[in-house]
């Protein structure tokens, strides 16, 4: 980079201690995995695993017309593709980082698999990616997502040249390795929490009855970006009761006494998410209500004194569930919880399908819930497994309703 570029950016590199160790360990890590499958390269195009591979975080994922690539070589270098109004934000942020850069909109051609648009960047990524390849004179390439059915992810190597190469999946070996967290991403992961936290405490003292779901929720994006959030991922705000989801909102049904409101929160700071939610009413809670909520306080109690390193995730699932007296998997619960890390959600979900051993490392929302008269109550927690039992990595979640004056 030059020395103008490099003054022009001074400071722009904001990362937390230890990050370039950190990245240098998860690169050893998938280097073996790629010895393993036989292949040469590991090229990512999703956002959190493009973010796992480089620790780039960016807005521009907010929409599809600029693809980012990152490539992990077997040899240990790090190569990024990106559109060139991003190439210089990415070899000032990203260590050790060749970088390439695609130029501007190309029509697309008759047949070419781009269906959101007749004009897209995407052909030029294309373009770059073929030829960085081709240089490079790979011919066994590990792709993560490779013909994903959901969600959504580029599948930019569909578009490569007709030249000897052979395309393998590696979201399985990826997601082994996101699966399983550091200390560094744990220390990731309390920092967005603590984010999350404070906005939580600046929420009571604004909330008031008579105000709409949308303007309910633009107190707590408000609060959250007040509180340090980089970007505000997942947020829900719903005034259950009558039978009413949790999903969907917000709306302009407004929240009245008597009523319990739902407020679920998801920051991202550094790339790494915290979601966790809070219930409030207007003044005390009723009996019901209240009643209602203790259940839900019994339910997690009883997870977190019958947990065992290594159980299977469903079978925590399973005894918030009995606790309760639902069907884990019926669909007002669905899952009892799910994994947390640069995505939300990841991997494991707290549900009987899912038998992933809870092992070290692995972090994620414990979800207890309760549907009872057609009102959702909910305590959500964020833990780690550590050698000997859960870490807690928020702060204990109150276990009572929150009254609001």
């Amino acid at each position: 980079m030059s020395e103008t570029k490099a003054a022009n950016l001074e400071g722009v590199r904001i990362e937390a201690p230890g990050f370039e160790e950190e990245l240098a360990q998860r690169h050893g890590r998938l280097r073996e995995d790629l010895e393993e499958l036989g292949a040469e390269v590991l090229i990512a195009t999703r956002e959190a695993s493009v973010t796992y591979l480089t620790g780039y975080t960016t807005r521009t994922w907010s929409n599809f017309s600029r693809p980012i690539v990152a490539l992990l070589f077997a040899d240990g270098s790090l190569e990024m593709l990106c559109a060139d109004t991003e190439a210089q934000q990415i070899e000032a942020r990203v260590p050790n980082v060749v970088v390439s850069g695609y130029g501007g909109l190309r029509a697309v051609e008759p047949g070419t698999p781009l269906p959101d648009g007749r004009f897209q960047f995407s052909p030029g990524a294309v373009e770059a990616l073929d030829k960085l390849l081709r240089e490079r004179g790979v011919s066994r390439i590990a792709v993560d997502g490779l013909g994903a059915l959901h969600p959504p992810v580029s599948q930019l190597t569909d578009g490569l040249g007709d030249w000897p190469r052979e395309l393998i999946d590696a979201s399985t070996a990826l997601w082994d390795r996101r699966l399983i967290k550091s200390d560094w991403e744990v220390d990731q992961l309390i920092r967005a929490a603590r984010v999350l936290e404070v906005a939580f405490d600046l929420l009571p003292a604004r909330l008031a009855p008579g105000l709409s779901e949308r303007e309910l929720h633009g107190l707590l994006g408000a609060a959250c970006f007040e509180a340090g959030a980089d970007e505000i991922g997942y947020t829900d705000v719903v005034v259950v009761g009558g039978g009413r989801e949790i999903f969907g909102s917000p709306t302009d049904r407004v929240w009245n006494r008597g009523e319990v409101l739902y407020v679920d929160g998801g920051v991202i700071v550094n790339g790494y998410w915290a979601d966790f939610c809070r219930q409030y009413t207007v003044g005390e809670p009723t009996a019901a209500q209240a009643d209602a909520f203790a259940v839900v306080a019994e339910e997690r109690e009883r997870a977190l004194s019958e947990f065992r390193v290594g159980m299977a995730a469903g079978e925590l699932g399973a005894l918030m569930g009995e606790t309760a007296g639902i069907d884990p998997g019926s669909h007002q619960a669905g899952r009892f919880g799910h994994g947390i890390g640069l995505y939300m959600p990841e991997p494991p979900s707290l549900a009987p399908v899912d038998t992933t051993p809870l092992e070290p490392g692995i972090a994620f929302c414990l979800e207890p819930m309760l549907f009872r008269d057609g009102t959702h109550y909910v305590i959500e927690e964020e833990y780690v497994v550590g050698g000997e039992g859960l870490r807690p990595i928020t702060e204990p979640a109150p276990q009572e309703l929150i009254g609001i004056s």
